[in-house]
């Protein structure tokens, strides 16, 4: 027997296609391309592929996307986007954006079918689990966010 699809809470405002669309492919979530990413890298991910064309171009500027975004120091803006670009997910060349069609190989799946790290492995910041390594990073802008605001009020300088 076929399954029911659920119907909508509200069919007089389902979504239609005006003018231009975007979409987020599912397997972003359904296969982890998401994991491990902070909170800001996947906004970015996805103010890109809102505001971005039919291939995955976007020519919003970085002070726009920071203004979206509420990024009081470009240094955040900067990491989110070399992170989303180190996991193949955005190409950046000279102001322009790309959002990229995601890469064949599921994230999730290559960490199910690699072997365990042996105990007595000693562990580069490479092999940190997500999360320490997402915990690192965002300790790391944080750092650099207080020295800027500490230089905007003048403490530091001789």
């Amino acid at each position: 027997m076929p399954k029911l699809r659920p119907q909508p809470p509200r069919p007089d405002r389902r979504r239609s296609i005006r003018g231009s669309f975007s979409w987020i492919d599912h397997r972003f979530l359904r296969e982890g391309f998401d994991e491990g990413l902070t909170r800001l890298e996947k906004l970015l991910y996805f103010v890109l592929v809102a505001v971005s064309n039919q291939d995955g171009v976007s020519f919003y500027s970085d002070a726009r996307l920071a203004e979206l975004l509420d990024i009081r120091f470009l240094h955040e803006l900067e990491a989110a986007r070399n992170e989303l670009a180190a996991r193949d997910l955005v190409a950046y060349i000279g102001g322009i954006y790309q959002v990229l069609d995601l890469p064949v190989g599921s994230p999730r799946k290559a960490r199910e079918s690699s072997p365990p790290l042996p105990d007595h492995t000693l562990r580069s910041s490479s092999s940190l689990p997500r999360v320490r390594k997402t915990a690192l990073r965002e300790a790391a802008s944080d750092l650099e966010s207080v020295k800027q605001l500490l230089e905007r009020w003048g403490w530091g300088k001789t």
